[in-house]
């Protein structure tokens, strides 16, 4: 990642006004964290960071921290749940690494102070030209989470054709940025060569390379953002909007390959019977299932046997929303929602 230079095609952007220190993994310690204000994890396998590790960037981020992660190609199956205390899941799926695949794709949710759509943005990133020249997107690891306190600044799929977060965020007091764009084509200097896909050795011809690096356009934009409480008691926190958790983003699936009932009929006696068998008869790689009811945890099942369930108590008037969440083996997420009305007295009976 460049740490000196600036950013090719906006010179602007100079990684020279940010300091830079290595700190080796079996030296991260709370001590050693307190000198910093932001700590960047990049391509760490969190299976070499100790318990102790863990436990002491956990606290620095608690503490008011910001904690930046590019895990991209050279890890699998990253395991973050421990940098947020709850009963919650937030890891990273075994991704496309390291195929080096150029298919997937990228929408950016929502403009913000790490990636945007917008061109006239200090943070504009162009998808279409990262599609085009690098393997960013096809190679990328993709965030999923049960955890509401993560959302995502873009979204999308790799060339696995798995869903996920590419760019999410996630606060506790302090800030943590994760980024799961594959950096192989990224210019450590200004003046280095542009390196693209679909050339001899990676080498762009003549004219035929990004207006921008885009790669480390974001990279410097996650150094400069800056972090805290909201300026007014209503906004979010650190100025990053909270409109899509993570927990929300998966590949579809059609609601009776999921085992849910038709909603063409309304909710009676408060019961409703799930298929979850159909899951396991469509998906073999399925290794957990989720079950929400209006937003609400109420059932669990974890391996491959799955076994039919039946919901009862939902509730007697309004909308009942019943959501299911499958884990894949390589710990993508599967996503079934459908909505049912609940039915009259009448039909109670």
């Amino acid at each position: 990642m460049p740490i000196s230079s600036y950013v090719s095609g906006r010179s602007a952007d100079s990684f020279d006004k940010f300091s830079f220190k290595y700190v080796a993994l079996n030296d991260i310690t709370t001590a050693t964290l307190s000198n910093f204000d932001t700590v960047a994890l990049i391509q760490v396998h969190t299976s070499d960071l100790t318990s102790a590790a863990k436990a002491a960037l956990a606290e620095f981020v608690a503490n008011g921290g910001k904690l930046i992660i590019h895990d991209s190609d050279e890890t699998s199956l990253n395991d973050y749940s421990w940098l947020l205390p709850g009963p919650y899941s937030t890891r990273i799926g075994a991704g496309c690494n390291p195929c080096g695949l150029t298919t997937g794709t990228s929408k950016i949710i929502e403009n913000s102070g790490l990636i945007s759509a917008n061109p006239t943005d200090p943070t504009y990133v162009s998808i279409p030209e990262l599609l085009k020249y690098t393997d960013a997107v096809g190679d990328a690891n993709l965030l999923v989470s049960d955890d509401p306190r993560w959302f995502a600044a873009a979204s999308g799929t790799n060339a696995s054709n798995e869903a996920g977060a590419q760019v999410a965020y996630a606060s506790n007091n302090g800030l943590i940025i994760y980024n799961g764009f594959d950096t192989d084509m990224i210019k450590p200097l200004a003046s280095g060569p542009w390196l693209c896909i679909d050339a001899p050795n990676n080498a762009c011809p003549p004219n035929a390379y990004p207006s921008v690096d885009w790669l480390a356009q974001m990279w410097y934009s996650e150094l400069d953002k800056s972090w805290g409480p909201s300026s007014t008691p209503q906004g979010p926190p650190n100025g990053l909007p909270q409109t899509q958790p993570v927990s929300s983003i998966g590949t579809p699936v059609p609601p009776a390959t999921a085992g849910l009932p038709s909603n063409h009929r309304c909710v009676a006696r408060q019961t409703l019977f799930l298929r979850l068998k159909n899951l396991a008869t469509h998906h073999r790689n399925v290794v957990q299932v989720d079950v929400y009811v209006n937003g609400r945890h109420v059932f669990r099942e974890r391996g491959r046997r799955l076994r039919n369930v039946t919901l009862r108590r939902l509730p007697q008037t309004g909308n009942v929303v019943v959501k299911i969440v499958a884990t894949t083996k390589r710990r993508y997420h599967l996503i079934s929602t459908v909505r049912y009305r609940a039915c009259p007295k009448s039909a109670r009976m």
